[in-house]
């Protein structure tokens, strides 16, 4: 089982929510005529949510062309069917045209990337002053130990940094940060809640074995947010414009 056939009829596939993203969204301005891109959309109830509440267009984005199905059975069931494209690529290289896009969101999309990597990659699909709005994982102590550090990093390209690191990022890469907003704990909770939850139900229908790597992995994760990384990692969504 990999992480597709563990989360596709999950939400979503990182922490997050509704809450969580219209709390960075009130920052920027969407209009019904704006282009809007979803990096990495998953089952896509993020990208439904935006086009129905922003009345816009929104290109959803995954590397996984099995959750594209998913995608428009969303926004078909969402009332969103004309406002939603499901794309397959890749968002290490996104074959868009350069600043097509009035907003680009990446929820964890950056994980795989590192986020200068990320944001020097995503800049071209951005019209000038247009906004990138991105949420990236951090440490509060820069000298957290190995057991804060590792459940996060073994699914990153780059180590877990500071605030202040990502900060000097976003200005070395020509954007300029604009608002920015924490995912609350609970959020955290309510997402290793569900995966745990799902977790159990996969293995106790025989759909997957309790020693399934991608089931250990989920369950050792959200082991370890309850028991270290609760108070010692943040989630934090940046909207950055576009200034240069």
């Amino acid at each position: 089982m990999d992480r597709f056939e563990f989360f596709a009829r999950l939400p979503r596939n990182e922490p997050g929510g509704v809450a969580f993203t219209n709390a960075y969204l009130t920052a920027v301005p969407i209009k019904a005529n704006d282009r809007v891109c979803d990096l990495e959309c998953a089952s896509g109830d993020r990208a439904v949510w935006i086009a129905r509440s922003r009345g816009c267009r929104v290109v959803a984005v995954d590397g996984d062309a099995r959750y594209l199905p998913n995608v428009r059975r969303r926004a078909v069931e969402g009332g969103a069917g004309q406002l939603v494209l499901p794309v397959c690529a890749d968002p290490r290289n996104p074959p868009l045209v350069d600043g097509a896009f009035r907003v680009v969101l990446a929820e964890g999309a950056a994980l795989g990337l590192g986020l200068k990597a990320a944001l020097t990659l995503w800049r071209r699909i951005i019209m000038p002053e247009g906004h990138l709005c991105v949420t990236y994982p951090g440490v509060v102590n820069k000298d957290a130990p190995n057991e804060v550090r590792a459940p996060l990093e073994r699914r990153m390209a780059d180590p877990l940094g500071t605030l202040a690191d990502y900060h000097g990022l976003v200005r070395s890469t020509g954007f300029e940060l604009v608002h920015q907003v924490p995912l609350h704990a609970d959020l955290w909770e309510q997402f290793y809640a569900e995966s745990q939850r799902h977790a159990w139900a996969l293995v106790a229908s025989g759909a997957a074995r309790e020693d399934d790597p991608t089931i250990k992995t989920v369950l050792a994760e959200a082991q370890w947010f309850r028991t270290v990384g609760r108070s010692r990692v943040f989630l934090q969504a940046m909207v950055l414009r576009r200034v240069r």
